[in-house]
């Protein structure tokens, strides 16, 4: 298949397969996406909403898919809004705002800043470190899933076929350093 533009290439990335269909009907609730406004979560939480709309399970409560994050691009969200994604715009960071989320047992974490992060570190390690923190302690009877980054394990040669989950730790940069704080948290 051969993608021509954007449109066509998130019409590809927000395309449920078979395994994503079968994961949503496993869901007991809820699905919350922490983050969803960034460079990956409109595409997934797109692609949550149609493997729901494909199932032929015949839910007691149909789950939701709920995409939070600070949609600082309005066209982001009206794109998911028109997509069927319920969205709540809040700013994570802003004390009190988790609290008034709505409780969901599945919650996928997206939220993170790693572009712009030269004379903002502060901004960078609130976001990475202390808000997964807060999230995890908000969400404690859920499960929660976490994106991370291979930054971590800091830079490989190509021809090593790149980090696992074996290689040691060395991250490089506030960003990287900041991802791995995430991950002890």
């Amino acid at each position: 298949m051969r993608i021509e533009n954007e449109s066509e290439l998130e019409q590809v990335l927000s395309t449920p397969s078979p395994q994503d269909i079968s994961a949503i009907e496993a869901l007991d609730g809820d699905l919350l996406i922490l983050g969803a406004g960034g460079k990956m979560g409109p595409s997934l939480a797109k692609r949550a909403t149609r493997a729901l709309a494909a199932s032929q399970k015949k839910f007691q409560i149909k789950p939701q898919v709920i995409a939070v994050a600070r949609f600082s691009q309005e066209h982001v969200k009206s794109d998911l809004d028109e997509a069927g994604v319920e969205t709540i715009t809040c700013d994570l960071l802003e004390p009190g705002a988790l609290a008034e989320l709505p409780d969901a047992p599945n919650v996928i974490f997206m939220a993170a800043r790693k572009f712009g992060t030269t004379g903002a570190e502060y901004l960078t390690w609130a976001m990475n470190t202390f808000l997964p923190g807060l999230v995890a302690e908000r969400y404690r009877h859920s499960r929660i899933v976490a994106f991370s980054t291979g930054n971590v394990y800091g830079l490989r040669p190509v021809v090593w076929g790149g980090a696992t989950e074996d290689s040691p730790l060395a991250p490089e940069g506030e960003y990287a350093q900041s991802a791995l704080g995430r991950e002890r948290m």
